[in-house]
């Protein structure tokens, strides 16, 4: 079959016989890069309350208070170390540092709330923050338990409040580039989606490193636990969360998620999978975690299917690749994507298809398959080579932010709603429920729950 590597644009001009020049895009980063160019005025400005300075709040904290027009208020978290890292990022800033979340919340002088924290505080936070007047972005997945998606956003309607769940590709440079070619049928109809993603390495399978001075003394542990089954202070399971069932989702909840999200925003899903089956297992990482570090989810959306691929264990290349009857769409990277391609494929015969004939029979049609097919000579044209590729230091989270804060601004609805994502969170229950039950996972939407 033969294959050639185009835009949207190539493909349209190449069906037409036109005669195009190899030629690459680079993807700009849109009003986010313009609006860093002029600063706010203080009446324009977003001020915001950030709840948990982990791994990723500390990152959100430090991309969020350099955008233009966005201050924080005050930083919460129940780690005594990490209220002292919040200090370090916000250095001279006069933000308030709390080891109460509930004190962001009753402060009028705060719009809204970023929040980075155990998946099983994520429905209970938002429920707060909306009910207290604030908008809130609440890092990926939105929840922890099916029943949870549907009272963030009764929650969200009932209060008027924006909620945006931090799963980045939606606002990505590249992954709009991939919905709109999706969109105008560059490579036709999708049948099929596969998504992959490998880690070799100890922090990339969450064995995370275990601060010294972690304690009953330094962390608020009984307050941590939350919903949680009580037990007495476990470092290793405050540390190493994602490791765990009672606070997280293993690989589905944190890199499943952002494969989900992704599909949904560029085929434009707006119902969870109708069926998944999961086969996994936990083959390296005996560390006493309960969540397997190899997965692989087939997943039937209606009208094409789906297998999402993550190992802990190896390296290998993240990614994209949707097929459809014209060709392949690729994005390149996952957590932080940075170009893609599309491979067409015209889907006809490049040569007489005669199985199983006579000679004689098969001589003749071929003969008259190529008087008719093959090219004539000086007929044939350049094909063209398209490369999308964001710019140099691109950062999806950054745009993330930045749409969020200006949805706290402008009251436009936010770029990945509490619907939006809690359709992506469903899907990742799914998975999980048919891994750990041994069976396929459906998706009844009236009773909205999961079945065997």
């Amino acid at each position: 079959m033969k294959h050639k590597t185009i835009s949207r644009r190539g493909f349209m001009q190449t069906a037409a016989g036109a005669t195009i020049a190899a030629h690459s895009y680079l993807l700009g980063s849109g009003s986010t890069a313009a609006a860093a160019l002029a600063p706010a005025a203080p009446s324009d400005t977003v001020r915001f309350g950030m709840v948990g300075v982990g791994m990723r709040g500390a990152g959100l904290l430090g991309t969020s208070i350099r955008l233009p027009g966005v201050e924080c208020a005050a930083a919460c978290d129940l780690y005594e170390g990490r209220r002292t890292l919040a200090k370090e990022i916000l250095k001279d800033k006069p933000a308030a540092i709390t080891a109460r979340y509930q004190e962001l919340l009753s402060n009028k002088d705060i719009d809204c709330i970023v929040a980075a924290v155990p998946d099983h505080w994520h429905k209970q936070i938002t429920l707060d923050a909306c009910a207290a007047g604030k908008d809130i972005y609440c890092e990926k997945p939105m929840t922890h338990l099916v029943e949870e998606g549907f009272e963030i956003i009764g929650a969200a309607n009932k209060s008027n409040r924006i909620v945006q769940i931090g799963s980045q590709e939606p606002s990505s440079v590249v992954y709009a580039k991939a919905k709109d070619l999706l969109g105008s049928q560059a490579i036709g109809k999708i049948c099929l989606v596969e998504a992959t993603m490998g880690r070799n390495d100890h922090c990339g399978a969450w064995w995370y490193s275990i601060p010294p001075d972690l304690s009953p003394q330094t962390v608020d542990w009984d307050t941590w636990l939350g919903t949680a089954p009580k037990r007495p202070f476990d470092a290793t399971r405050w540390a190493r969360w994602r490791c765990f069932q009672d606070y997280g989702e293993g690989i589905p909840g944190d890199l499943c998620i952002h494969h989900l999200t992704g599909i949904h925003y560029v085929m434009g899903i707006t119902a969870p999978p109708k069926r998944a089956f999961t086969q996994g297992g936990l083959y390296r990482w005996n560390d006493g975690r309960d969540v397997p570090d190899v997965m692989t989810t087939v997943y039937d959306y209606g009208d094409f299917s789906c297998t999402l691929r993550v190992t802990l264990n190896t390296e290998t290349e993240s990614g994209f690749r949707f097929m459809g009857e014209h060709g392949i769409l690729e994005i390149h990277g996952v957590e932080n994507p940075g170009s893609l391609t599309i491979a067409l494929q015209d889907g006809l015969e490049h040569g007489p298809c005669t199985p199983a004939w006579p000679s004689a029979l098969r001589s003749e049609y071929g003969q008259k398959w190529r008087e008719e097919h093959q090219p004539k000579p000086a007929s044939q044209k350049v094909e063209s080579v398209t490369n999308f590729h964001a710019p140099a230091g691109y950062d999806d989270t950054r745009d993330h932010l930045w749409n969020f804060f200006q949805s706290v601004k402008s009251r436009r609805p936010p770029v990945e709603d509490a619907v939006f994502g809690n359709n992506a969170a469903i899907a990742i229950h799914m998975a999980n429920f048919s891994y750990f039950n041994n069976s396929r996972a459906v998706w009844d939407e009236s009773a909205r729950r999961i079945k065997g």
